[in-house]
């Protein structure tokens, strides 16, 4: 892992032939880095996803201009109005004239008060719209956790590509290209530690009741999956697991050994 002392974008790196992540890290003081991701999807409708950190807007915006012209770009799907997923909003519509929000009602509504956005260019999607973005079809998925009401995730069929947003997000001790790269019980102390932050009420939910949450979206089988604050990862399962196992009331958020074992043997 590379250690990391100071916000930075990354090079874009491919997912898929129409999915690209556009990857940036924050350090965290004494917790380690944390990543922050956008997502682009090339095609006949050119979307990107979620717009970075305000810090790091010319780095982010020459990284979206090295694989598109961003007059191109057609859709920004917002994850939700948190200033590390809004911070470039207003400079992107700036150099993108022919781009349109897609967000929600409430996620609309809280741009409004925040000043974000053009009501004018925005899409909001109804509960359980499908997003149909050039002959792709975008179900919209609400991940097991998160800290903002509004926050819309995807599950795009075409790809088998689930868009997590903050879910499955990782404090880690530096940067990596994939998940692959970190050990199990090293990746689900990086999750605790991020959850324990962004969702600390996970503790307290029933078991049975985050068990059935995290078994529907196992059932989606995603080829993909990207969440806005972990590297790509090619295994759902993981990180259903290391949640499973470390959350749910009556149990302590934190990943044994026991637990890195229970989900190694997921794995296997």
């Amino acid at each position: 892992m590379t250690p990391i002392t100071e916000p930075v974008q990354h090079a874009a790196k491919r997912v898929t032939d129409a999915w690209t992540a556009l990857p940036s890290w924050l350090p965290v003081p004494g917790l380690g880095a944390l990543p922050i991701n956008s997502f682009l999807l090339t095609g006949t409708e050119p979307m990107l996803v979620d717009t970075g950190l305000g810090a790091l807007a010319g780095p982010l915006i020459d990284s979206l201009r090295a694989q598109i012209d961003p007059e191109d770009l057609r859709w920004i799907w917002l994850s939700h109005t948190d200033a590390d997923h809004i911070g470039n909003l207003d400079r992107i519509l700036e150099i993108a004239p022919n781009a349109t929000v897609v967000t929600n009602f409430l996620g609309a509504g809280k741009m409004g008060m925040l000043g974000a956005g053009d009501p004018a260019r925005m899409r909001t999607l109804e509960p359980g719209e499908v997003f149909e973005v050039g002959g792709r079809r975008l179900h919209q998925v609400k991940p097991p956790y998160y800290d903002a009401p509004e926050t819309m995730g995807f599950f795009d069929e075409t790809d088998r590509v689930f868009f997590a947003a903050d879910a499955f997000g990782a404090l880690l001790p530096g940067s990596v290209d994939t998940i692959d790269e970190i050990p199990v019980e090293e990746l689900g102390e990086g999750l605790v530690a991020w959850s324990s932050v962004d969702a600390p009420w996970l503790v307290q939910m029933d078991r049975g009741s985050l068990g059935q949450m995290l078994r529907a979206l196992d059932a989606l089988d995603p080829a993909y999956v990207l969440s806005g604050h972990l590297p790509v990862a090619h295994r759902l399962d993981t990180l259903t697991g290391i949640v499973g196992c470390a959350y749910g009331r009556g149990t302590t958020a934190a990943v044994t050994p026991e637990t890195a074992a229970q989900v190694e043997a997921i794995l296997a």
